[in-house]
């Protein structure tokens, strides 16, 4: 259970609730000092195998003993989340990982350690084995459609999200393995290469000719599901419409060549702006939601092949946002 504090860790003089800016902290009259309550930072890992399998932790200790988890743990001080993500991982599990992408961060306020920023990041396993350890009692791959009850409603947030990024994806590998049984990938598939580099060229001259067509409807989405966000529209629609620039030159030049480390200064200056990142994220829902509405109202698509080419490319779309969306919370929680 998390307890109060009640004594100035400065003077030691014993402190009182007052309302200070709106909100009731704890106020030291002897020193003047206030204590502000800030989100614990919380870094959480999503790892699957090859059969769509979720590796789960089982707690040792409270809170929530006997259940299972993903791998999750605090933050150091210091240390970037995202390294958080893949000590935890390590020292729970066994399991060495890199970074994939981020795919969710989630404020929850939790009995047993208070307000808890959770961060959620899709990591791919590089090596070791698994085997429990820390605070793990045992860990295992579940497959995702029968997972146990998890600990952290926040778990099966992040899941969920995961599971809506990839459906798309595994819905084609499944289809087409069924014409191709050697194929795992869609890039082992024959032909999907040749269509995925005309709908890329496509995509570009959509972006290029449309921005304004494709920001108009961004704006009206912002304006009518975020109206608190007003005041920074000119900031937010910056950071939309260099998005999808972003994505032309990642369409032009490949994968490699991202470079949207521009995007941390972003993260920065809206952290500094008091906006909070779940509106932040939100947003850059939004600017793909635009983007990709706005292509499929176009009707490029015109055969099978090309639908499923197209949701690859979507999916890459995706995987670009969430590139976008790593970075911003990096440079927001700098």
């Amino acid at each position: 259970m998390k307890k109060n504090r009640t004594f100035c860790a400065y003077c030691g003089s014993r402190l009182v609730v007052q309302d200070i800016e709106g909100k009731n902290r704890d106020y030291c009259g002897s020193c003047h000092s206030i204590f502000y309550e800030n989100p614990l930072p919380v870094a959480c890992a999503i790892v699957a195998n090859k059969k769509r399998e979720i590796l789960l932790v089982k707690r040792a200790k409270d809170p929530y003993r006997d259940m299972w988890c993903l791998p999750i743990g605090f933050a150091e001080t210091g240390e970037e989340v995202q390294n958080a993500a893949l000590r935890e991982l390590k020292e729970e599990t066994g399991v060495d990982g890199s970074i994939v992408r981020l795919i969710d961060v989630d404020t929850v306020d939790n009995y047993f350690y208070g307000s808890l920023a959770i961060v959620t990041y899709e990591i791919r396993m590089t090596g070791g084995v698994v085997a429990p350890g820390d605070d793990a009692s045992d860990a295992g791959f579940f497959p995702i459609k029968e997972l146990p009850p998890l600990a952290w409603s926040s778990n099966e947030k992040a899941l969920k999200i995961y599971v809506e990024i990839y459906r798309d994806n595994w819905s084609m590998i499944d289809s087409f393995t069924k014409l191709f049984p050697e194929s795992h990938t869609l890039e082992s598939i024959p032909a999907v290469n040749e269509q995925r580099r005309f709908l890329s060229d496509i995509l570009i001259q959509v972006i290029d000719k449309h921005i304004d067509h494709i920001s108009a409807k961004w704006n009206s989405d912002l304006i009518k599901g975020f109206p608190n966000l007003a005041p920074h529209l000119v900031i937010l629609t910056d950071l939309h419409r260099n998005s999808l620039k972003g994505i032309q030159f990642w369409l032009k030049r490949g994968i490699d060549t991202l470079g949207v480390e521009e995007f941390i200064e972003a993260g920065l200056i809206l952290k500094k702006k008091n906006i909070p990142l779940p509106d932040i994220l939100s947003v850059m829902a939004l600017s793909r939601k635009a983007l990709w509405t706005y292509i499929m109202s176009q009707g490029i698509l015109t055969s099978p092949l090309e639908v499923y080419t197209a949701l690859e490319i979507n999916n890459r779309i995706i995987f670009f946002y969430d590139k976008i969306n790593y970075f911003l919370t990096k440079g927001y929680f700098s």
